[in-house]
């Protein structure tokens, strides 16, 4: 059979990054997205970096180098293992029609998972760039569990620098918070305030 039904997994999956589609966003609210990719593009001359569920600010020509790069990276590999690579008349096609291409190819093989775990992390990145999540560290927290304030990191010169261990994921729901150092992690919105308490 040519294509996927409509309720495939892989189908879906390409269709958050192909067309129009029902959306949550982090705070909840639910509606219409655009492309993924479609917003991904459009950002590349953004600079900015930032939107919602709900679209893409319109862009002020300065280069998003993210948006460009990740762009790039999902351009590459949909290039090298689509099925119409090396054909000429199909050269130029857009990024979207050819990951949709691929998609009916793949449906049905033992291609098709990999597929789908790849535009399900590309989505994620594409929606980390242009929302990127609120992430706080906890300055003077203590991990309940490896009983640690600090922990040895890379700032962003690239120099190694020691840091609070504890990072508080605010974009989430519930609040999760994570121990850098043992990997330790809790749901309990309590914990931000336990945190604060052991330091």
């Amino acid at each position: 059979m040519y294509g996927l039904p409509s309720a495939n997994a892989l189908s879906q999956a390409v269709q958050v990054l192909c067309k129009q589609h029902h959306a949550t966003d982090r705070q909840g609210f639910q509606g219409q997205e655009a492309p993924l990719l479609r917003m991904l593009e459009l950002s590349i001359g953004s600079g900015m970096g930032k939107g919602s569920v709900s679209g893409v600010s319109g862009a002020n020509g300065v280069l998003n180098l993210g948006a460009l790069e990740l762009w790039q990276a999902i351009h590459r590999t949909v290039d090298e293992f689509w099925p119409g690579r090396g054909n000429l008349a199909m050269a130029k096609l857009h990024l979207i029609p050819r990951l949709e291409l691929w998609t009916t190819q793949v449906g049905g093989t033992e291609n098709e998972p990999h597929l789908l775990e790849m535009c399900a992390y590309w989505a994620q990145q594409i929606r980390d760039l242009l929302d990127p999540p609120k992430l706080v560290p906890i300055r003077g927290g203590q991990c309940p569990r490896c009983q640690e304030h600090q922990v040895l990191g890379t700032n962003p010169d690239g120099e190694r620098v020691f840091g609070p261990c504890l990072l508080a994921h605010l974009s989430e729901e519930p609040v999760r918070v994570e121990c850098l150092g043992c990997g330790g992690q809790w749901y309990d919105g309590n914990m931000l305030a336990l945190a604060l308490q052991n330091g």
